[in-house]
């Protein structure tokens, strides 16, 4: 016992002493966040009114091509005007990021985590002043921006930060029984100037994000902003380089172009970009593939979503309502994966729709950063030609037996008559033979339809060529996960909505007409990457020999080929005894 007694103080001592050592020399090495300031643009406060009501709102400047007319969606109001960029323009910056990352290439995963966390503790030290700036360019609420463009943004960084070297490290492989004798591996490398064409609905995110994983990979990036929300890409862009500035390395690593389709079509054509991330519409993106496939670039592609959320009737509504509200409701439903078909079981069918129809009454749309506190639900919608195409998709619902209960209509706002907006609407008894279930809106239009049972479900589900994400609504886990198996989507939910792209570990994309390849958690990562295969010897004196019944030149050939069949049947037979045999046959052809 006083043994005991004695050895216990210095195990203690030396667990403690274990912990203090770790935290003095393993946490204190870690490279910690490099402030930096960087002020917003004025047009980003809250009532600012400086700037001209235009007309008839329109990125195109009469007269000057070279022009981008800037503009709030929720006011109308001209945030001046930013010069395209020219394709000399492009050129220089793809080769000065081409020179810039030959440096950065060589750079340490801990040298790369800096200038994330840099950024990270900039992005949390400026929420309101990024929520702004995203308000003003793409007329959403500061809520919605929180979630959509700093939440995610914070997220991506948090897990790159913590687990991208997990993901990038060498990954050790078995050689297999022949080559026992090599170490086999596989070597993530950096792929050298990689390109992401991104879409205008969250333009910090959008834009930050394959920053992120290109950096961290060890690439240097050029990004194509949409002209849509090209106001703005100057501030995202001078928090990058000033993130990378501040750190000791090259700001030129990272160049933010925007412009019309000759910029767009510029990037994906170039033989210097060797990666292509690409965010949009199928249309456009079958036009990035060709474009790519002069150069056999590879290519990433998220083409958007029809997501559908399957609610059964043993849900529980009281926490499911409100989640579909927010899945069509935020940022006007500009979302790759927003929730745009809502299946409900019919034993609950009637109850959902009476729910959903006070809710979306009670709907509120406006200009966050220029109406009056705690007057606005549902921001703006950002592009100005879209309101034709929604219409045309409920009328032709309407015509086929739909009943539009709530909007259904582009909404003339009382103190911005040059906003684009449309209001809240809700569409039921829709049917797989409408338009609407198959196309695309990217607008607060809550679709539901009706079904029995889960083949029924599953059978108005698959009518829609898109794949992107899912929901489903159930408190039988077993069945929610059974149902949820088994839709044909890159992604999918039990009892929540688009959570999978919080959880930063996940892979983001689809099917069908929703895209291919991934971005996001460990496989965004490597697709950034040459994944290369290494083997070496194992032992420095145990090569691969070449026996002389099989070398150049063969002296008998039959011979020869009686002893490459034994060696396959030594090294792969299904079992030990026919693997002996097989050992003595060579042995025996070898004398």
């Amino acid at each position: 016992m006083d043994g005991s007694c004695q050895v216990l103080p210095v195990a203690l001592a030396v667990i403690v002493g274990g912990v203090v050592l770790y935290v003095v020399f393993v946490r204190s090495s870690s490279s910690k966040a490099v402030p930096f300031e960087l002020k917003p643009p004025p047009e980003s406060l809250p009532g600012w009114t400086a700037g001209e009501i235009l007309q008839e709102p329109s990125i195109q400047v009469a007269g000057a091509p070279e022009l981008i007319q800037c503009f709030d969606p929720a006011t109308g109001r001209s945030l001046g005007q930013v010069p395209a960029t020219t394709l000399p323009q492009l050129a220089d910056k793809m080769q000065r990021a081409r020179s810039a990352q030959v440096s950065w290439a060589q750079t340490t995963f801990e040298q790369r985590r800096q200038v994330l966390r840099t950024l990270h503790a900039f992005v949390l030290g400026h929420q309101r002043e990024i929520c702004q700036v995203a308000c003003r360019d793409s007329g959403k609420t500061l809520i919605d921006a929180t979630l959509g463009e700093v939440l995610t943004t914070a997220a991506k960084l948090q897990w790159t930060i913590q687990h991208g070297e997990d993901a990038l490290k060498d990954d050790r492989r078995d050689p297999g029984f022949m080559m026992m004798y090599k170490r086999a591996k596989v070597v993530y490398q950096p792929r050298g100037l990689v390109a992401a064409l991104v879409s205008w609905n969250y333009p910090f995110h959008n834009t930050v994000g394959p920053v992120i994983s290109a950096l961290f990979a060890g690439n240097a990036i050029i990004v194509k902003a949409s002209e849509h929300v090209a106001w703005s890409m100057c501030y995202w862009e001078q928090m990058v380089k000033r993130a990378l500035n501040v750190c000791g390395h090259d700001p030129d690593l990272v160049h933010f172009v925007t412009g019309f389709a000759d910029i767009g079509s510029a990037v994906t054509s170039s033989p210097l970009i060797d990666h292509i991330t690409f965010i949009g519409s199928p249309e456009v993106g079958k036009l990035v593939m060709r474009a790519a496939s002069a150069n056999l670039t590879p290519v990433t592609l998220e083409l958007g979503g029809k997501d559908c959320a399957i609610v059964f009737g043993d849900a529980d509504l009281a926490q499911c309502v409100p989640v579909l509200m927010r899945s069509v409701i935020q940022n006007a439903s500009q979302n790759c994966i927003g929730i745009e078909r809502i299946l409900v079981q019919d034993s609950v069918y009637s109850k959902v729709v009476a729910e959903m129809t006070r809710r979306m009454k009670a709907v509120r749309v406006g200009a966050i950063l220029d109406d009056e506190p705690n007057s606005v639900d549902c921001g703006a919608m950002v592009l100005p030609n879209c309101f034709d195409r929604l219409e045309e998709l409920i009328a032709d619902a309407v015509s086929k037996g739909a009943r539009c209960l709530v909007g259904g209509q582009r909404y003339r706002h009382p103190h911005h008559p040059h906003g684009q907006y449309f209001a809240p609407t809700l569409l039921v008894d829709v049917t797989p033979d409408m338009d609407i279930t198959r196309n695309e809106t990217f607008g607060p239009i809550m679709v539901i339809m009706k079904f029995s049972d889960e083949p029924d479900a599953l059978h108005k589900v698959h009518s829609s060529p898109y794949g992107l994400g899912s929901s489903v609504f159930s408190s039988d886990r077993a069945r929610a996960r059974r149902v949820a198996l088994k839709l044909r989507t890159g992604m999918t939910n039990v009892n929540d909505f688009g959570v999978n792209y919080i959880c930063q570990s996940l892979p983001f994309g689809g099917v069908g007409i929703s895209g291919f390849g991934r971005f996001a958690g460990p496989e965004g990562l490597r697709a950034l990457c040459v994944e290369k295969a290494f083997t070496e010897d194992r032992i420095p004196f145990v090569k691969t020999p070449i026996p002389p019944i099989v070398d150049y030149p063969i002296q008998d050939s039959e011979k020869g080929y009686a002893f490459t069949q034994q060696i396959v049947a030594f090294a792969y037979a299904d079992s030990w005894w026919q693997s002996i045999k097989a050992g003595l046959r060579l042995g025996k052809i070898s004398l």
